[in-house]
């Protein structure tokens, strides 16, 4: 695969999480900022490769349609990045994963980002780790 060819996406989910101990700052400052109630979670929305490219200093940019997404980490399988305002998903729900290396020239990944499934039941089991949901 060269540098300039984009990873080929198969799959995206997005898994509710515990907040690791930086995401609870994350969150803290954005309900400080925003003046907004935010749940203990962190959504992991997980963009599945068919393989993994190989890394270059010239990476591809994640966006959500024209939303950038500004940092994503490499997972075992593909990439993931983090959610923490559900807001997100209502503003971007069935919206088109694109990857760009300029800004201006698009990818179609043929993916499209999905609200998460509710988790805030009271009966519900807790959340599983980061770690869990990234193995």
């Amino acid at each position: 695969m060269s540098p300039f060819t984009p990873p080929k996406a198969t799959a995206v989910e997005v898994v509710a999480a515990q907040p690791t101990e930086a995401d609870r700052a994350a969150l803290a400052h954005l309900r400080a900022r925003d003046n907004k109630e935010l749940a203990e979670v962190a959504y992991l929305v997980k963009v599945r490769f068919e393989s993994m490219p190989p890394a270059t200093a010239h990476g591809w940019a994640l966006y959500v349609d024209g939303y950038r997404v500004s940092k994503y980490w490499a997972a075992k399988d593909g990439i993931y990045f983090k959610v923490f305002d559900p807001a997100f998903f209502a503003e971007h729900d069935g919206h088109a994963l694109r990857f760009s290396m300029d800004g201006t020239t698009f990818i179609d990944t043929g993916l499209k980002l999905e609200k998460p499934q509710p988790h805030a039941v009271p009966s519900a089991p807790p959340l599983p780790t980061q770690a869990d949901v990234l193995k």
